[in-house]
Formats: C-alpha cells, sequence, structure tokens
C-alpha cells in the first residue's frame, strides 16, 4: 500500500512537470520556445532571459521573437535598456548579447519575402533599371532599360566615354550587369538585334536571355539618411624612400545618402577616385559618433556636375559602432525620422566640398 502511494506522488509530480512545460493546455509550449532558441544559438541562461522580455512584453506567440521583425522591434529595445542597466554584468558580455540580438534581427528582415523574390529571366527587368553593358573591344558603358518587349530589350544606347556616339554596336556580343533594388545583381550575356542610332534618341534593342546569374547578394540593409560627415583620405608616400601611410589632416564635408553596418553611399565634391581609402566620421544622434576607415569601391554622377556620389565599404568598423548602426537602421530607439516621400531636397554643392584634395596635407 506504502508503495503505490509513493508511485502515485511520483505521477503526480510528472504529470504536473508536463504540464508546466506545456503551458498548462491553453497556454504556449515553453519547451518549443527552448527548442528554438538553442538552434538560433542562444544558451539556456540567455534563452530564460529572452522569455522573461517575451513575458513583459506580452506576446500573443512567444516563439515568433526569434522569426518575427514586428515582434523583436518591440522586444529589442526593452531588452537591451536591460541588459546595459544590469550592473552585475561585464561590458564584454552586454556587447556580445546585444550584438547577439541584433544578429537574430538581420536575420528576420532577410527572410522576409520581399528578399526572397529573385528572377531569372530578362523579361522581369522593369523599365528604368540601370544597366552596366560590357564589350570585350568598346569596353564599359552605362545603359537605361527603356522598354521591356516580348522579344526583345529597348535600352538607351550605351554611354559614358567620349566617342560613344559614334560606336555601331549591331551584332555585338555583350555582357549586362545589374542591380536589382532589394534583391542582388544579375549578370547575362547577350547580342545587340539592332542599334537605332540616327533617331533623336538612340537606342539598342537587345535579346532575351533566360540565363540570369545571380551576385553579390545583398548583405545588408540599407537605410536613406541625410546625415552631414567629413572625411579625410588615406594617403600613402614616401620618406626617405620608406612607404608610410597616413590619415589626411585636411578634413573634407559630404553627406551621407544611404548606411548600412557594412557601408554607405556618400555625397561630396569630385575627386576622389575608385579604391581611394578615406577615414570617415559622423553622428548618428548627439552622442553616438561613428568612425569607421573604408574604401571608395564605385564612383557615380549626381545632377549637380560638381558633386559625385561614393560607394564606400567599410573595411574596419568597432564592434559597439557597428550595433549603433544596426539600432539606427531598425529604428530601435526611434533616432532616425522616415524618409519623406515626397519633395526631397537636391544635393547641394554647398552642403559639401565641391573638390577633394588627396594630396598630403
Amino acid at each position: 500500500m506504502r508503495l503505490l502511494y509513493i508511485f502515485g506522488v511520483i505521477f503526480i509530480i510528472v504529470v504536473f512537470v508536463l504540464i508546466k512545460l506545456k503551458g498548462g493546455g491553453r497556454r504556449f509550449p515553453w519547451y518549443e520556445f527552448y527548442s528554438r532558441g538553442r538552434r538560433e544559438g542562444f544558451s539556456f541562461k540567455e534563452i530564460n532571459f529572452l522569455r522573461k522580455i517575451v513575458i513583459e512584453n506580452k506576446l500573443e506567440k512567444p516563439q515568433s521573437i526569434f522569426w518575427s521583425t514586428k515582434q523583436l522591434d518591440k522586444c529589442l529595445r526593452p531588452a537591451i535598456q536591460k541588459i546595459n542597466s544590469d550592473e552585475n554584468l561585464d561590458e564584454n558580455y552586454k556587447l556580445y548579447m546585444i550584438t547577439k540580438l541584433l544578429e537574430l534581427r538581420k536575420k528576420a528582415e532577410f527572410n522576409l519575402p520581399k528578399y526572397k523574390k529573385r528572377i531569372r529571366e530578362t523579361t522581369a527587368i522593369l523599365p528604368r533599371q540601370k544597366l552596366i553593358v560590357k564589350d570585350k573591344d568598346y569596353g564599359t558603358y552605362i545603359a537605361w532599360v527603356i522598354e521591356v518587349a516580348r522579344k526583345y530589350l529597348v535600352i538607351s544606347k550605351p554611354s559614358g566615354h567620349s566617342g560613344w556616339e559614334g560606336l555601331n554596336w549591331k551584332g555585338r556580343k555583350i555582357g549586362v550587369y545589374f542591380w536589382r533594388h532589394e534583391d542582388a545583381g544579375y549578370y547575362f550575356e547577350t547580342k545587340v538585334l539592332e542599334d537605332i542610332s540616327h533617331e533623336e534618341y538612340p537606342l539598342l534593342y537587345i535579346a532575351h536571355s533566360n540565363d540570369l546569374k545571380r551576385m553579390q547578394k545583398r548583405s545588408s540593409v540599407r537605410v536613406e539618411t541625410r546625415i552631414n560627415a567629413r572625411f579625410y583620405p588615406v594617403v600613402q608616400t614616401s620618406v626617405e624612400g620608406v612607404p608610410k601611410v597616413f590619415v589626411s589632416k585636411r578634413g573634407h564635408s559630404g553627406k551621407i545618402l544611404d548606411l548600412s553596418e557594412g557601408g554607405c553611399c556618400m555625397a561630396a565634391g569630385k575627386g576622389l577616385k575608385k579604391n581611394t581609402r578615406l577615414k570617415i566620421e559622423f553622428f548618428l544622434t548627439g552622442e553616438k559618433k561613428i568612425v569607421a576607415l573604408g574604401t571608395v569601391v564605385n564612383v557615380s554622377k549626381t545632377g549637380d556636375d560638381r558633386v559625385r556620389k561614393y560607394h564606400i565599404m567599410f573595411n574596419k568598423l568597432s564592434p559597439v559602432s557597428r550595433n549603433n548602426i544596426l539600432l539606427y537602421v531598425f529604428n530601435i530607439f526611434g533616432e532616425r525620422e522616415e524618409p519623406e516621400e515626397k519633395g526631397k531636397k537636391r544635393i547641394s554643392p554647398s552642403t559639401v566640398s565641391k573638390t577633394v584634395n588627396t594630396k598630403p596635407a
């Protein structure tokens, strides 16, 4: 009899534990939450912390914190505030936890459907798409998609170098590269069917391709900005025959037009060339200063001949600065104003350096 009593007590305890793990019927099964957290690379201690955040924010579907951008944005602010205010955590662990949470937010972002919609044929290209056209003899030029017909693409005649008007493209085999917004870069090879050079607006008809190669898939989320920046060319010179590299003391003004933790697009005066290295300084807020070393990977024109757009890749950025940029990009603390859809101001030469001197100061 005593043995049956003991077994009965053990059975009740086991049932109670199982009910707790499963959340008590209609409540959330927390063992699934812990399982998902482990798959995302969090320790049990960290998952316990996330569980508290989920409960405090009253999420209807607690597990959505691991995949929903909306729920993550709701929870990240109190979570980061709680981490930073905990005096029992050392600074390295705080940085580690915040970095991990932001990586989770970034992963959730790139799982959104808009980042999954790749294209496979040129018939899916939209008008006004910018193209980089390459020919083994003529070189590299810029063109724009004018119309997408059933049997061919109509593009503007490639330009960008002197003498482009006189080139005959008919019958040429060309390579075409383009960047699709919020997707990736694509490359395809095709043939020029017609060169309509005698018209007021010279055009090319190029054959469609169903062999699009997807390249350079976006790895960072960019947002439009209008942040004032100072930049200093990194200069290489020779002192008594010994090569030296140093940051120029002469700074220049620029305006950051879009930003991610991987780089930025900056408007500034003419003078910088591709592969130029820079030190860039700017403020995200009154207290958050970013200092980065970067390289100009591309240069493009603007509506003003005195100003260029410089596409810059960050080569060196502190972990704290990287996290601050991600917090700014995802607007976790409301630090960024959403871009105006209408009435955007043009880039004024008065807001950027008109010329950039890359010689030693």
